[in-house]
């Protein structure tokens, strides 16, 4: 009984060999040369809601249905979501193998560095680095900014909307708003790392929660109707 939860609540970089777990992840490193300095405590379903939450599945898909309906139409949005993350998918498991051979903290830097040899080395890290944060940047002020138009029209609706003269926020005060996210965000991102894993499960588990709900709210409404062009 006491082997088996412990094999329930082993760490992702944790193996079982015989009776003896083992840190492969300690073990690749010390075979690269370098001694662990970091600790790993996330588990693998913190490491998978960490990921789901930064993806922003219902985000990414309910933001961006206005450019997708209006210049693709449905096609775009159904086959569109296939194609692309089939690619995607490919992409993920290439980083997910050259991870577990490299399990470093420098991550995608060091990856770039050995895969591109010792001449390349320097310039690979550097426009890797370079190209990482970017992406950071545009990914993180984007989603908040969403967050922020969010919360705009959460405020006109609940105030009777736009024809019945509710309270229309301002760009000012959306990038307020937008501020305020972003300065929340800063915050949560600075504490412990056992609150930033529940935190992340959290998320993803309230990021299922509502995708179950938006698509059974869609069934609700589309139940006994005839066409979609009739609604």
């Amino acid at each position: 009984m006491v082997v088996g939860r412990e094999d329930m609540t082993l760490p992702s970089h944790m193996e079982k060999r015989g009776d003896v777990s083992v840190d492969s992840g300690h073990t690749r490193l010390h075979e690269l040369g370098y001694k662990q300095e970091l600790k790993r405590d996330l588990s693998m379903f913190s490491n998978f809601a960490f990921s789901f939450s930064i993806t922003s599945v219902l985000t990414g898909i309910t933001t961006l249905y206005n450019n997708g309906l209006n210049f693709g139409g449905p096609v775009s949005l159904v086959y569109g979501w296939f194609i692309a993350g089939s690619f995607t998918m490919f992409v993920g498991l290439s980083m997910a193998k050259i991870c577990s051979s490299y399990p470093t903290s420098g991550g995608l830097y060091y990856w770039s560095a050995k895969l591109a040899g010792p001449r390349w080395a320097p310039f690979a890290s550097w426009i890797t680095g370079c190209f990482n944060i970017v992406g950071q940047w545009a990914v993180t002020t984007s989603v908040d900014f969403s967050l922020a138009q969010l919360i705009q029209v959460i405020i006109l609706l609940s105030t009777g909307g736009k024809n019945g003269g509710g309270y229309e926020a301002s760009k000012y005060v959306v990038i307020s708003f937008h501020g305020g996210i972003l300065l929340l965000r800063a915050i949560i991102n600075s504490l412990h790392i056992s609150l930033l894993s529940f935190f992340g499960q959290l998320a993803a588990a309230w990021t299922n929660f509502l995708f179950v709900f938006f698509l059974f709210g869609l069934w609700i409404n589309f139940s006994g109707k005839k066409s979609l062009l009739e609604i």
